[in-house]
C-alpha cells in the first residue's frame, strides 16, 4: 500500500474514533435522570416497551398464546437503536430500562389497560380473549404474539 492512500484512510478512521469517543464521553456526562426523561418522552420507545410488556404478560397468563421470538428481539434491539440514536451508552439505557420507577410506571400503565380491555388477573382465559384481540387488530402488541 502506498502512503498516500494510507495516511488519508487512517486519519478519517482516527477522525471517526475520536469522534466517536467524544461522543461517548458526552454521553457519559448525562445526568440519568435527563437520560430517563428523554427515553420516557420518545413516543416510539415508551409505547414500544409498554407493547413489549402487554405482550409478554399475556403470554405468561394464557397457555394459547406464545411469543414471536425473533420479532420481539428484533423490535427490542430497534428501540435500543433509537436510544442510542440519542447518543446514550449501553449501561444508561440499561439503567433506564432496570430503574425501579420506570418499570412501576410500566407496570400501573400495563395495569389500567388489562382492567380497560376486561382483563382479570385471576382469570387467565381473559388474557387470552385480549391476546386474541390484539393478535386479530395487528396492535404492535398483537405482532408479537402467536396463537397456538
Amino acid at each position: 500500500m502506498k502512503l498516500g492512500t494510507f495516511l488519508p484512510t487512517t486519519l478519517a478512521t482516527a477522525t471517526l474514533a475520536l469522534s466517536l469517543a467524544v461522543t461517548s464521553a458526552q454521553a457519559q456526562t448525562t445526568p440519568q435522570a435527563e437520560v430517563n426523561a428523554t427515553l420516557m418522552a420518545d413516543d416510539y420507545i415508551w409505547s414500544g416497551l409498554f407493547s413489549v410488556a402487554v405482550a409478554d404478560q399475556i403470554r405468561n397468563e394464557c397457555a394459547r398464546m406464545d411469543a414471536r421470538t425473533f420479532r420481539a428481539t428484533r423490535f427490542l434491539y430497534d428501540l435500543y437503536g433509537k436510544a442510542r440514536d440519542y447518543g446514550y451508552s449501553r449501561d444508561q439505557i440499561d439503567t433506564f430500562r432496570r430503574d425501579e420507577a420506570n418499570q412501576e410506571l410500566l407496570r400501573t400503565w400495563v395495569m389500567q389497560y388489562f382492567d380497560q380491555n376486561g382483563v382479570q388477573l385471576d382469570a387467565p382465559e381473559t388474557f387470552c380473549a385480549l391476546g386474541e384481540a390484539e393478535i386479530a387488530a395487528g396492535t404492535r402488541a398483537g405482532t408479537l404474539l402467536r396463537a397456538r
